[in-house]
């Protein structure tokens, strides 16, 4: 199955980015991206303007930042209307997207706190509010810019890559914990706007700078060339066949976590890293969701070398140092799997939900 590697979160000059989104296309095509999602507050112009498919070689999707009361954020695709929904309660305003037939990401579920304030006012936690399809379960920008203040910009500027830290850990645990009783896929998200800084003349990350370090990686069907290969990307993305990657420390192209049962797996020879991955007999991808059968194999394929985790419910059932993890889960679960590069946080998939009876 082909892979496509993109920026998720990103604001242009339709809102308050930097940059124009030719602009930001020709970031993304230097960068080596197949996709960016572009999530402007509170406006639909770039649909409306037909910025919906392939430009300068790369697939733009347009969503939505939306606002809702107290400032809380949320992430919107297939939005029709948003400008009515502007600092409504949070609940109402997922209600009446539902009504439109669109899909809600929790945004950077906890916001980068600057000389002690919040950057966002509502810490969204309630992520159990029906409407909620997935959550943005690594913010970078929000990760880098933790515990700034004004005088430090010029630094951070220079060593941004040294405040790299990862997801933060509540929000981590939070997903494990919805992930336990629903389908809740996670992407990674930038929310960049390459801010330009008046006297210094230099970006807070520039697009080119974002476009190559937090990466979704996402395993879809072949796109066509056509404007509606964004509506794939989309779909793909809310079904969780993604993963997310630093790709600062290593590309993580070809990274992969399946499940096969241990049947399929004594009748079905090892997949040799270059073939392209799909669904196949008894095969699960991550993402997709199966009842549990009997023991099934859980298989963990890197790139390059790393510290590779096989996690159920939050916990480490497996781990070790190479380029492959194999292990039979002997009870069911919802399993994921997390790769560490030199002691720093680099990959994470979604999962592989592998539901009890009745569940």
């Amino acid at each position: 199955m082909p892979e496509y590697v993109g920026a998720v979160h990103l604001h242009s000059c339709y809102s308050d980015g930097s940059g124009t989104v030719r602009e930001i296309t020709a970031a993304a095509r230097r960068a080596g991206l197949d996709f960016v999602v572009l999530t402007d507050h509170d406006t639909l112009r770039p649909a409306e303007d037909r910025w919906d498919g392939w430009h300068d070689g790369v697939l733009v999707v347009v969503g939505v930042e939306v606002t809702c009361q107290f400032r809380s954020h949320i992430v919107v695709f297939g939005a029709r209307e948003v400008a009515a929904l502007r600092f409504k309660p949070l609940a109402r305003v997922l209600f009446d997207l539902q009504n439109q037939g669109a899909v809600a990401f929790v945004a950077h579920a906890q916001p980068a706190h600057i000389m002690g304030y919040s950057m966002k006012a509502g810490e969204l936690t309630d992520w159990e509010v029906t409407g909620f399809a997935g959550v943005e379960l690594w913010s970078f920008m929000h990760d880098i810019c933790n515990g700034m203040a004004p005088w430090r910009i010029p630094s951070f500027i220079r060593n941004w890559p040294e405040r790299v830290r990862g997801p933060n850990a509540t929000t981590v645990a939070h997903w494990d914990r919805v992930t336990a009783w629903r389908r809740f896929p996670a992407v990674g998200s930038l929310d960049n706007h390459a801010f330009i800084v008046p006297g210094l003349g230099a970006a807070i990350l520039s697009y080119d700078d974002g476009f190559r370090t937090l990466r979704t990686h996402v395993l879809a069907e072949e796109c066509t060339g056509r404007r509606d290969d964004a509506q794939l990307i989309t779909d793909t993305l809310c079904r969780g066949r993604a993963f997310i990657a630093l790709d600062l420390l290593a590309d993580a192209r070809g990274f992969r976590f399946f499940s096969e049962s241990t049947a399929a797996s004594r009748r079905i020879r090892p997949i040799p890293q270059n073939e392209a991955d799909g669904r196949r007999g008894d095969r699960l991808e991550m993402g997709d969701e199966a009842p549990w059968s009997g023991p099934a194999v859980l298989e963990v394929r890197s790139p390059v070398e790393a510290k590779l985790m096989l996690l159920r419910a939050g916990r480490p059932v497996a781990e070790t140092v190479g380029t492959a993890l194999r292990h039979t889960a002997a009870e069911p679960g919802v399993y994921r799997a997390e790769a560490r590069l030199g002691g720093k946080p680099w990959v994470y998939t979604n999962p592989i939900y592998l539901w009890a009876n009745g569940e």
